[in-house]
């Protein structure tokens, strides 16, 4: 007697409207966790903002609303859905083999990550100290930008840029791309994207590199 197999069924319509659905729930969250921050934040509000029912947002994210919140982290961090960390990302490893780009690239890509995931940053760290998956989410987020801009040090002096030992550029690395000088200088002092960037790269080659690099 044969046996029958059955076959999953997928639809590609049915999986991109399940994506969009997923996207639009995840902009109306990330509008609310950045206007009134991630614990006053709750889910019926994210469903009424993204206009759709309370059981969509639970059957989309069954993780409820800290699901929500990274997933938006994520995407903003790395300008889309692909499940690629940044210091993974061609454009940042090239950046780190070339010396003449290194510190323009990472000024430019810090730039428009900051632009589109700064404020969910401030929201995750400011709720770190009321709800455990913003403080374990805020800790990974430390760690992980820590081991970047060391990871960004060791190039520079690989190249024979630095005018500092690596563990202190690292540290003004830290300082200079955080998301709080970000906030300071775009939100609070009214810098442009733009300004901000080419003072950032400024800053670093003066703080960081050799005069013969630096010029």
């Amino acid at each position: 007697m044969s046996e029958q197999v059955k076959r999953s069924y997928r639809s590609p319509l049915r999986e991109e409207s399940a994506r969009r659905t997923r996207a639009t729930i995840r902009e109306a969250a990330t509008a609310l966790f950045v206007e009134q921050g991630y614990v006053r934040t709750t889910v019926k509000e994210i469903a009424a903002a993204a206009g759709v029912a309370l059981r969509t947002v639970h059957a989309a994210f069954p993780g409820g609303k800290a699901e929500i919140f990274h997933e938006a982290l994520d995407v903003a961090t790395a300008g889309d859905e692909e499940p690629v960390a940044v210091a993974d990302r061609p454009a940042f490893v090239a950046a780190l083999e070339d010396p003449d780009r290194l510190l323009p690239e990472l000024a430019r890509q810090g730039t428009e990550l900051l632009e589109r995931a700064g404020r969910l940053l401030a929201a995750c760290q400011g709720s770190s100290g009321a709800d455990a998956d913003m403080r374990e989410l805020d800790d990974l987020g430390a760690r992980t930008m820590s081991a970047t801009m060391r990871t960004v040090a060791e190039a520079m002096e690989r190249h024979g840029l630095l005018a500092v030992p690596v563990d202190e550029a690292a540290d003004v690395l830290l300082t200079l791309c955080s998301p709080q000088v970000h906030d300071l200088l775009r939100h609070r002092r009214g810098w442009s994207p733009e300004h901000y960037a080419a003072w950032l790269e400024r800053s670093l080659t003066l703080l960081l590199c050799t005069p013969e690099t630096a010029g």
